[in-house]
């Protein structure tokens, strides 16, 4: 039973008088699902009735209402804030199918009629949806039987749609932190992506700082923006802490300049600093394109040394695809493959094994440069020195192959995770 096939039937009451058209169903919250409570009806002369259940006979052979007592004596049912109106509240509203990562419209509303009640038991946000409100249903079933196309329905049980959200005008998505947990990141991206400004805003509300630092570093650039410019000052700080400076970087760089130094007051000084360094570089350069967190070693230290150190300060490097070597001026002396570090007997110094002459970029080199220098020595990440070859940071391969890869593009690339 759909709600499209009983809006606009006639409502008569007991005595056989027209009360008007059924305009929408009131549900209201019950132990396992919501229960009509009430029916809307508009009269001809355009005034609005709200008649209880109580009064209410309903046939379900025939799928009809009929007021069972004269309308003068109905006293109209109250519509509460936990109350839903299925045709005001959920017909083309948008929720979250966490089964296909997509956002979905509501096309009609399935209710089951139960013992003499009826209940509200979920959506249907497919084609068939749609048609049936239009009255097209049976021109389909034709097609159907011409073509051996299917045009079927996509029910979406109600226990996975969130009840509504009072004076939206729309449902709240139900994605929960445990139904959140089971997807991926860019998965929740690409739900994220198709949500308004709101949505986009209860969706980061339910997530752990680090999921969420990894779906909106997933996001498209404007959405990332519209998130950031809309989340809580003291959340919107976390998540960005928890990306890598450069991924902050990024988003910091597109969002109004009061935003921008409001976020960055509001992050770690360490963090903030990070970033700030980031943000004075060109977006295309090495230096705006480089992260801060990499791993560094002085050339004293042994390769069982050097394992030690790795492993204290793994969590705040972003990737380890080489180590790099460095004198106490922090120049770029050399660099250790994971390979050369894990063959090296452990008493060896670095500097016995290490590659000197380190392949590297500048911090002022274009886009073309860096690709050029990772193609040409097949690299997974290339360093960034100042004039005076210090080290300043690093460039890997994800990061480069966001700039050349059209997006719709590197969505079929793997992504390197670190």
């Amino acid at each position: 039973m759909y709600l499209s096939y009983i809006l606009g039937q006639t409502i008569r009451d007991s005595s056989g008088k027209e009360i008007g058209r059924l305009e929408d169903l009131v549900a209201s919250p019950a132990q396992h699902l919501p229960v009509v409570s009430a029916v809307v009806v508009r009269s001809s002369r355009r005034e609005i009735r709200n008649l209880p259940w109580e009064f209410l006979g309903f046939d379900k052979d025939d799928e009809r209402f009929a007021l069972k007592i004269p309308i003068d004596q109905v006293q109209d049912y109250h519509i509460s804030d936990e109350d839903i109106l299925l045709r005001m509240n959920v017909i083309d509203k948008q929720i979250v199918d966490v089964h296909d990562y997509r956002v979905v419209r509501v096309n009609d509303v399935r209710i089951e009629p139960s013992g003499n009640r009826l209940y509200l038991v979920g959506v249907d946000t497919g084609a068939r949806g749609l048609l049936r409100r239009m009255g097209l249903t049976h021109i389909a079933d034709r097609i159907v039987g011409l073509f051996g196309s299917k045009i079927g329905s996509k029910l979406i049980a109600w226990h996975d749609v969130e009840t509504f959200e009072r004076g939206m005008g729309r449902l709240k998505l139900r994605v929960s932190a445990e139904k959140l947990g089971r997807l991926h990141p860019s998965d929740i991206a690409r739900i994220v992506n198709e949500l308004d400004p709101a949505q986009r805003t209860d969706v980061f509300e339910t997530l752990d700082v680090e999921t969420a630092a990894d779906v909106l570093g997933e996001t498209h650039p404007e959405v990332q923006v519209s998130i950031v410019e809309n989340l809580e000052d003291e959340l919107a700080a976390d998540i960005l802490e928890e990306m890598e400076p450069d991924e902050a970087a990024d988003i910091l760089g597109d969002v109004s300049p009061a935003r921008r130094e409001d976020l960055l007051e509001e992050m770690e000084p360490d963090e903030a600093e990070d970033v700030k360094e980031l943000l004075a570089y060109d977006d295309k350069s090495a230096g705006g394109l480089m992260t801060t967190q990499y791993a560094a070693i002085p050339k004293d230290l042994t390769a069982q040394e050097t394992i030690e150190k790795l492993r204290d300060s793994a969590s705040d490097t972003e990737v380890i695809y080489y180590v790099y070597v460095v004198d106490p001026m922090e120049h770029l002396v050399g660099v250790i493959s994971l390979r050369d570090l894990i063959m090296a007997q452990p008493e060896t110094p670095v500097q016995d094994f290490m590659r000197e002459n380190v392949i590297h970029v500048h911090l002022d080199a274009d886009v073309e440069e860096i690709v050029q220098a990772l193609n040409d020595y097949n690299l997974l990440a290339v360093p960034v020195v100042d004039d005076e070859n210090i080290l300043q940071g690093i460039i890997t391969v994800d990061d480069v192959l966001e700039e050349i890869v059209p997006e719709e593009w590197r969505k079929r690339v793997p992504r390197i995770w670190h």
